[in-house]
């Protein structure tokens, strides 16, 4: 029979509980080469060994979680600047199309874009300003007055209507856009199906509008279509057989895009806008608006000028493209993909600086400048008595002569200024500081603090711009 009780004979003699026994005290002494031994009748101590998993900090989980925010900062972190190496890939790709010999087309387009980014050096200042308005969609007088009536009411469906107003309207500044990624998405959707589905949906996008032809008025007709007949038959199509990959993932993405391009419809962003009125708040800052002439102040606003001023960036944009489709190697092809996502990274709802992209010509040199500005930086209540603070870091790179990297700080016309140059230009230190000085002077600045020098090293984001990394100045954003 099992000893289940663990009844134990005691040891003749043993009637002393305080007598010493060193054959029982050698058995239940701990062996201090044992980290964690094992005692079935007790709860001993965590197996304390170096090479339990416990310890080790690469043993767990075979991947990583992380919020938006979390992602984004790790991106900011490993590939947040693209002025490096687009600065290299740009000289480089003109320089081998003209050793190859262009064609004719190939030469318009090169000779149409380096028009395009010809700038005076007295004009530099004026093309800034206006890469600043095209960076900013919310700017000027409008929406100031719903600036302050957001801050001022605390009627929660006052500020949900004017949210809601903003999204239809740069769903609306955006349709044109939106309506070539449908048509993007539509040809995509036609490569991926049968070919009774593939002449089925050419069918009907024969019945839309697309490019120059399709104005405000098109928008429903085109909504009409898409949801009426296309996205029917796309159901229809993925049931019929049973398609659950590419093409159910297109008519889903096609679908978003037509909830957005219909939400951005002109009539619906004058009735939200009618709606607001109705409100007394929206009364108070806007008494006597004729809301007819809306959309007329809503396309003359300074960022809606600019970026009809700024073809070139259409350009731009359509270079990195066939970089990306076109380059000469793997290597060129995958850091044009890296220029991309560092577009989409620093147009990021958690960037909350100003971010701008300068592709120059400047007295026949070529130059890429790129730009991070905070206009707010002393935004704490302590420094607001003492003047506005503007924050920024400028890295550009000039063809034959090399990378630049400056930051500054500048409150009430006082810059305190780090100018990082290539070391070609060591011997050339007392001109820069000569030169620096005079520009500051020309503009009515004062040079409190000026550091120059060399430096292999460039400035990271993350060293001018903490704040970003610390999650101060961001923005919520919940999905």
């Amino acid at each position: 029979m099992s000893n289940i009780l663990r009844v134990t004979t005691p040891t003749a003699g043993n009637y002393d509980n305080n007598m010493s026994h060193p054959r029982a005290d050698m058995n239940n002494r701990e062996d201090p080469r044992i980290q964690g031994p094992v005692n079935p009748n007790k709860v001993v101590r965590a197996d304390a060994r170096s090479d339990s998993a416990a310890e080790d900090q690469k043993i767990g989980l075979k991947f990583q979680y992380q919020s938006n925010f979390e992602g984004f900062i790790s991106q900011m972190k490993s590939g947040g600047v693209m002025t490096e190496e687009f600065a290299t890939v740009f000289f480089e790709q003109l320089s081998n199309q003209v050793k190859a010999g262009l064609g004719e087309n190939s030469a318009q387009e090169l000779a149409q874009f380096l028009e395009m980014i010809q700038v005076d050096p007295q004009n530099m200042l004026t093309l800034l300003k206006e890469q600043g308005n095209a960076a900013i969609r919310f700017q000027g007088a409008f929406f100031s007055l719903l600036r302050q009536v957001m801050g001022e009411t605390k009627n929660v469906e006052l500020r949900a209507a004017i949210l809601d107003f903003m999204k239809r309207y740069t769903d609306m500044a955006e349709g044109k856009h939106i309506l070539q990624e449908i048509e993007q998405t539509i040809k995509e959707l036609k490569n991926g199906m049968l070919q009774s589905g593939r002449e089925k949906m050419e069918e009907m996008e024969q019945q839309m509008k697309f490019g120059a032809n399709a104005g405000k008025a098109d928008t429903m007709q085109n909504a009409s279509i898409i949801k009426g007949k296309m996205l029917p038959y796309l159901n229809q199509y993925i049931g019929g057989t049973h398609d659950r990959g590419n093409v159910r993932e297109g008519a889903a993405f096609l679908a978003a895009l037509t909830a957005r391009y219909e939400n951005g419809e002109a009539a619906r962003v004058l009735e939200r806008f009618n709606e607001l009125m109705e409100y007394s708040a929206m009364q108070k800052y806007f008494k006597g608006f004729e809301t007819e002439s809306l959309l007329r102040v809503l396309e003359s606003t300074d960022y809606e000028k600019s970026v009809r001023k700024n073809k070139w960036m259409k350009e731009f944009a359509s270079m990195i493209k066939k970089g990306m489709l076109q380059g000469a190697s793997i290597e060129q092809k995958q850091v044009f993909r890296n220029m991309m996502t560092s577009i989409l990274l620093n147009e990021s709802v958690y960037m909350p600086v100003l971010h701008m992209m300068l592709p120059m010509q400047v007295n026949g040199n070529l130059m890429f400048a790129e730009m991070w500005v905070d206009p707010d930086a002393g935004a704490e209540p302590a420094e607001k008595d003492e003047g506005r603070v503007v924050q920024g870091l400028v890295k550009f790179d000039i063809q034959n002569v090399g990378f630049f990297d400056l930051f500054f700080v500048c409150q009430d016309k006082k810059v305190s200024m780090q100018l990082n140059y290539p070391e070609d230009l060591a011997d050339k230190e007392k001109d820069i500081k000569n030169n620096v000085a005079q520009i500051l002077a020309e503009n009515g600045l004062e040079g409190k603090e000026l550091v120059f020098g060399s430096s292999k090293e460039s400035i990271a984001i993350s060293d001018a711009f903490p704040q970003i990394f610390e999650r101060k100045n961001s923005i919520n954003v919940k999905i």
